[in-house]
């Protein structure tokens, strides 16, 4: 069979798993990373066809609502034959599952965190070949558990090989570093295994002191094919923020770096965050979108206009009003709903699952590259991190974005705001609390339509009251002295191993 034979019947096989709800064919996905790298090899890019088979088909509204109902259809039905949860959920609910519609699908209760951590194996199907279980970060409670197949592990780094070929964001010149924490061991595996599947060189240090993590990015490398310094980090923003700090403090520029992509997610990702990066890195570019554990790999695509869009044949969104249980209207707050689908996901089974992420409902149609896709609004932050005052609600994203758009506060924002007759009291962690310092900060709020009514700044870390959250924060230990990291200004560049030397 010729090559070209056989990429035509890997995309066939590809779309009959996409229209049809069957499992992947691993022949197919390898054939199609393959005829795609030798596509960019000969000409440079992957064709407009290409791009359309691995983002998806455009349906109208009608078409995608009759396909989205016959997946999550499948999917409940599975769910209600093979797993404890939704067996004695769908027992106590009057639905024929057989013929399920969108209005049954608005009368099945959300499936809540707290259910999925309280007893993680009731979701999982009694069929399935249990071979990898993965857990959150814990930043919001005690870790969730979610199981995966050997199937669906292979199947997810081979997709986000494809989506990541087709973004052009991983060269096989390029060197690859994850500073994201080890326990984060599923979005690790995808990112490391995509990346070297794509040829690149990958390494994984976690999330070690901010001067370690310098050193290695700073380090020189002589292999052949390969960039001289790491070229693509995927790291969250607290913990970017950190690195800013440091290495602006230790008198680095963008001379000492070789990077030009950074991935982050898994938080609020601030303009001025962006901005202080190029002032350490150079023009990095910025890779976003929304991946969590518990609906992997059903996730946001960020386009150039900053909506959020999601693939309809990966799964179902929903943008519901947490305070009446309802679907949010055009241009009012919810927070994502989401449901996988097969053939993307087969052992832990979730249906509805609220993750607690507030976005807005987008209003009018859209214009951007995406807009066959559904959309809403970039995060606002969780649920459960907003504050409702007289004046309405605050989320995490305008806390952030004002305080994070000004040098006089240290990144990442280490700051926590609550309910006040009003408004909002607002704390903040800055270098110099001078009455400068608080007029910056109480405009850049105000223009963040923060309500603020008391504003308290600390130079002590220690006295912060309640702040909120970070990932970079959870910190891994390494047999190294950071205290040999060069001093600012150092003349000579020391060698790696002198920063890394073992005590």
């Amino acid at each position: 069979m010729s090559s070209m034979t056989m990429t035509a019947c890997a995309q066939l096989r590809f779309v009959a798993s996409i229209l049809f709800g069957l499992p992947f064919a691993r022949w197919s996905l390898d054939t199609l990373i393959s005829a795609a790298q030798q596509t960019r090899r000969e000409f440079g890019a992957l064709g407009s066809e290409a791009q359309e088979l691995l983002h998806g088909p455009a349906l109208d509204d009608e078409t995608r609502r009759e396909f989205q109902q016959r997946r999550f259809r499948k999917q409940a039905q599975r769910a209600a034959r093979e797993t404890r949860y939704y067996r004695e959920l769908f027992a106590r609910l009057d639905i024929d599952l057989r013929r399920l519609s969108f209005a049954d699908i608005a009368r099945i209760p959300l499936t809540t965190k707290e259910a999925v951590r309280a007893n993680p194996d009731a979701f999982i199907r009694e069929s399935a070949d249990v071979r990898f279980r993965a857990t959150t970060s814990g930043t919001t409670g005690w870790p969730t558990s979610i199981a995966f197949s050997e199937y669906e592990m292979q199947l997810f780094v081979a997709l986000q090989a494809l989506s990541t070929m087709n973004a052009g964001a991983i060269q096989p010149d390029d060197i690859v570093q994850i500073s994201t924490n080890s326990r984060a061991a599923l979005g690790n595996l995808c990112n490391a295994g995509s990346s070297a599947r794509l040829g690149a060189l990958v390494t994984l240090p976690g999330q070690i002191d901010p001067d370690l993590t310098l050193a290695l990015l700073r380090e020189r490398h002589t292999l052949p094919g390969k960039k001289e310094r790491v070229s693509k980090l995927t790291v969250y923003p607290s913990y970017l923020g950190a690195l800013i700090e440091r290495g602006l403090a230790l008198g680095y520029g963008p001379h000492d770096f070789g990077l030009e992509q950074i991935t982050t997610g898994g938080e609020i990702v601030s303009a001025g965050l962006k901005r202080r990066a190029q002032q350490l890195f150079g023009p990095v570019t910025f890779q976003e979108g929304f991946g969590m554990t518990e609906v992997w790999p059903f996730g946001g695509t960020l386009c150039s206009e900053g909506h959020l869009h999601w693939e309809p044949s990966a799964g179902l969104l929903e943008v519901i009003d947490w305070q009446t249980g309802q679907a949010a209207q055009p241009c009012a707050l919810g927070t994502l709903v989401l449901t996988p689908f097969p053939p993307f996901r087969e052992t832990t089974l979730l249906l509805r699952y609220n993750t607690e992420d507030v976005v807005r409902v987008l209003d009018g149609p859209l214009t951007c590259s995406l807009r066959h896709q559904p959309a809403t609004s970039h995060l606002l932050g969780k649920q459960r991190l907003a504050v409702q005052h007289d004046a309405g609600w605050t989320f995490p994203r305008q806390i952030v974005e004002a305080l994070e758009a000004l040098d006089e506060v240290p990144l990442p924002a280490r700051c926590g705001y609550w309910a006040v007759p009003g408004g909002v009291a607002v704390e903040v962690l800055v270098r110099d609390a001078t009455p400068a310092t608080r007029r910056a900060i109480e405009r850049s709020l105000q223009a963040w339509d923060v309500p603020v009514r008391e504003l308290y700044l600390h130079t002590d870390r220690s006295e912060l009251l309640r702040p909120l959250p970070w990932r970079g924060d959870l910190r891994e230990g390494m047999f190294a002295a950071a205290s040999a990291t060069p001093r600012a200004h150092a003349a000579a560049e020391p060698a790696i191993e002198d920063v890394l030397a073992v005590r």
